[in-house]
């Protein structure tokens, strides 16, 4: 079997279980059926030998070579892959990583194991449609549709801007073109930006596959980032209640006065506010805040109400107000949303340090997506703060 053009030819997707070559064109099902059992999760371990964090990866080989997001195993000595079929590895060995890029080149001893077709990412544009399988929050081999929705420019590399759908747990899954090739690998999601959701593109792993010199995981071991620090955030001076002052839009909110206000809040409520995901239900939010002033949805990519998302006044006046959104399911805060009064990039970093993915926008403004913490921080051009999501 042969085709004229190696970029733009029907494409063809490696069968894992037999080895055959099945021909493109390929139904959502029928491609995570020959895919799926190629993906695996990695658990990294921390230090106590429990699981610190869950991440995806793919097969690219019968003999136990796989790839995934530096992320994911930077921080751990030990590692567990899972793969589809319930086997475990305990063994797990680094060929190479390219920390800028988000890549990692690892290694289990295993034989003839099913494993995808890497396919050719520079001939992707924007409108193809692309799937992903992973392991979202821990649900195993969960498959997505969506579209190459932008290419972003970054430091010294590119991003795939997707809207199939990823979460916590993706990172280091394969993202498929229509034909069953794996054509970039899940890196990150802004929470709370209408599903925007980012892959680097397959090519930049390429270059790695010729490699095969392995290493011990600890070689390339990182300890966990620095707890966020704990000095106070910048005050903000009372804002003359104008129209072209940040704090005007505020007293618009007319909230029941918030009550009990914890001194923890009123020297740092990012951090406060940070503490309290997944704990705080919307009754205990009550407590010091007080009523919402508004309240909206959020809705996943079908349209569906996955939350509730309640706004407050800052009682602070760091923030002009901030935004709570509370699973539609489990009913506790899954995210935070501050919009500062004036902020600046360099009060940000005082915070949360800038070990970021930059996002470039069309109009100058960039979002700042941290690698090793759940943030996100969308500045204008001048580098004034518009929003910060914890999630």
């Amino acid at each position: 079997m042969f085709f004229k053009d190696p970029i733009r030819f029907v494409a063809l997707l490696l069968v894992p279980s037999s080895g055959l070559w099945a021909q493109t064109g390929l139904a959502p099902g029928t491609l995570y059926k020959q895919a799926s059992p190629a993906v695996v999760v990695i658990e990294a371990l921390g230090s106590n030998g429990k699981v610190a964090s869950t991440g995806s990866g793919l097969l690219v080989s019968a003999d136990g070579k796989l790839l995934t997001n530096y992320h994911v195993v930077a921080h751990a000595k030990q590692a567990t892959v899972k793969l589809a079929n319930g086997d475990a590895y305990d063994i797990v060995e680094v060929i190479a990583v390219d920390k800028r890029k988000d890549i990692a080149f690892l290694k289990i001893p295993a034989v003839e194991l099913p494993f995808v077709r890497l396919g050719r990412s520079s001939g992707v544009e924007i409108g193809n449609t692309v799937y992903s399988i992973g392991s979202p929050m821990g649900l195993q081999n969960t498959l997505s549709q969506g579209l190459v929705s932008g290419i972003r420019d970054m430091d010294g590399y590119r991003l795939f801007q997707i809207s199939a759908p990823i979460s916590h747990g993706s990172s280091g899954g394969p993202i498929f073109n229509m034909t069953g090739e794996v054509i970039g690998i899940a890196v990150l999601t802004i929470d709370g930006g209408q599903n925007l959701n980012f892959a680097i593109p397959i090519d930049y792993a390429r270059g790695m596959l010729g490699m095969s010199q392995t290493q011990p995981l600890t070689s390339i071991y990182e300890p966990e980032p620095a707890a966020p620090k704990s000095e106070p955030e910048p005050t903000v001076p009372p804002q003359p209640s104008t129209p072209a002052a940040p704090a005007a839009a505020a007293t618009s909110l007319s909230p029941t006065e918030p009550r009990k206000i914890p001194d923890e809040m009123r020297t740092n409520v990012a951090g406060f506010l940070e503490k309290k995901l997944t704990a705080w239900t919307e009754d205990e939010a009550k407590v010091p805040l007080g009523e919402p002033a508004r309240h909206r949805y959020g809705y996943d990519q079908q349209k569906t109400i996955v939350s509730n998302i309640f706004a407050y006044r800052d009682p602070t006046n760091v923030y002009r107000e901030f935004e709570l959104a509370f699973d539609a399911k489990t009913k506790r805060m899954v995210g935070v949303y501050l919009y500062p009064v004036n902020m600046t990039w360099e009060q940000c970093k005082k915070l949360w340090g800038e070990n970021v993915n930059t996002i470039k926008n069309a109009d100058g403004s960039r979002i700042y997506a941290y690698k090793e913490r759940h943030v996100n921080v969308l500045i204008t051009k001048e580098g004034k703060v518009i929003n910060v999501g914890l999630y």
